[in-house]
């Protein structure tokens, strides 16, 4: 087979970085890796390997935590990094796929703009990576997802085709993890960048948190985030044992957030909640996930979604079962306006198997709540053998038609797609 002529890598040190993603719990070598640097070099690259059966991961900064940007078996990866240019004007901005969010933000910035969804990976994630993924992050409880602005995506298709889709179509491929194609250009709506500011209240009683927080909604928080006792004591808030609930709010109208100072401490003393103000709160809270590391060797992180009301169920239940009865560190943290939680299992080695089964436990305790098992990170590997219990069958019935359609010859990440657990569901429907 005549290579395209496209930086290709098939070095030892190149196959091993490429051979896992953020996660570091999945590793698959590729046969070589793929470096286009714009649109035509990365077309040659689907068009050679569409020709010749070859399956494609599309990579961006490999930021992932769930396996979606780890290679196929005898596949390669293309790698968007060094398809990084962009622009950006008075609210919005045309970035290719490869372009770090944090330099785009830096950018907006300066002009008065900001992202809207923005993850906690923002200084090292591809924007492309973050469509791919529909991002959401510390803002969502106010701004959504990164497929709420979305103005046009730039897809190579399966064939090779390059195609544009409008708002509305691409919503086919915000979220489709590089199972659909390869997105080389997006344009993106920027949002107004406002004053903020942030209070921090801690609580050692759960339910007085959770239900604080309901009261904190009816202002129209920006960001909304909680930690548990385990991850207060990583932040180093408190001094002492305490659920912590971060709330931001941006000065829509003059006056606003001395307002909400005044009511919000009027309600934080009815729920016996006691208030901080801590500057670098948020380096803090970004860092939280990193520190992990320091408890235990192993980490597995998922990012649940549970409605709010059943949030004090779930923490209850990780530390019943979880804790207590599996012997598996638990902590967590998130984006409680949203019912995002990041459901963090720390263990050690030797201690695979009874992970595995914890999470498995706190999934079907999710899905039993009328939640779901991702809520930013995608499905990738570590959760597509549970994605047909959530969905149900004529849901993921639905999806294999459209990736039938779309990639008819399965080469974009075919392992990634959440196939049924038995072979009963018919996948050429007409």
């Amino acid at each position: 087979m005549k290579l395209p002529k496209v930086e290709f890598r098939k070095t030892d040190d190149a196959l091993e970085v490429y051979s896992q993603d953020a996660s570091r719990w999945y590793k698959v070598k590729p046969i070589g890796v793929f470096f286009p640097k714009n649109l035509e070099e990365a077309q040659k690259c689907v068009e050679f390997c569409y020709k010749n059966g070859i399956p494609i991961t599309p990579r961006g900064g490999g930021s992932g935590l769930t396996g979606g940007a780890v290679p196929e078996d005898s596949g390669v990866i293309i790698s968007t990094e060094k398809m990084k240019n962009f622009s950006v004007e008075e609210g919005f901005f045309i970035s290719e796929a490869g372009a770090i969010s944090g330099e785009i933000e830096k950018k907006a910035n300066k002009i008065g703009y900001t992202l809207p969804a923005q993850p906690s990976s923002l200084n090292f994630s591809t924007i492309g990576g973050n469509v791919a993924t529909d991002a959401a992050g510390l803002r969502s409880v106010k701004y959504g997802s990164a497929r709420d602005y979305i103005l046009e995506l730039e897809v190579i298709l399966p064939d090779g085709k390059i195609k544009t889709f409008g708002p509305e179509e691409s919503q086919i491929f915000a979220g489709s993890e590089g199972t659909l194609g390869l997105i080389s250009k997006v344009k993106m709506k920027l949002v107004k960048l406002k004053k903020r500011k942030t209070f921090v209240f801690l609580s050692e009683n759960l339910k007085h948190a959770i239900q604080f927080s309901f009261e904190l909604l009816k202002f129209l928080p920006s960001a909304l985030e909680f930690v548990d006792k385990n991850g207060g004591k990583i932040v180093d808030v408190g001094n002492g044992d305490f659920y912590i609930i971060i709330s931001e709010f941006e000065e829509d109208f003059d006056g606003k957030i001395d307002f909400i100072q005044n009511e919000l401490t009027k309600i934080a003393s009815e729920f016996g909640m006691k208030i901080e103000e801590i500057k670098d709160i948020w380096e803090r809270r970004k860092k939280l996930g990193p520190a992990l590391s320091k408890i235990r060797q192993f980490k597995i992180n998922e990012d649940i979604v549970i409605p709010i009301s059943k949030i004090t169920d779930l923490v209850e239940f990780a530390r019943k079962k979880i804790v207590e009865e599996e012997k598996i560190n638990c902590v967590i943290f998130g984006h409680i306006g949203v019912g995002i939680l990041h459901t963090n299992l720390l263990f050690g080695g030797g201690e695979e198997k009874d992970a595995e089964k914890a999470k498995r436990e706190i999934f079907e305790f999710v899905i039993s709540q009328g939640g779901a098992i991702t809520g930013e990170h995608g499905t990738g590997i570590s959760k597509k053998d549970f994605i047909q219990n959530e969905l149900g069958e004529e849901t993921l019935k639905f999806m294999i038609h459209l990736k039938n359609k779309i990639d008819p010859k399965n080469i974009f990440n075919p392992t990634k797609f959440p196939l049924p657990k038995r072979g009963c569901i018919d996948t050429t429907i007409k």
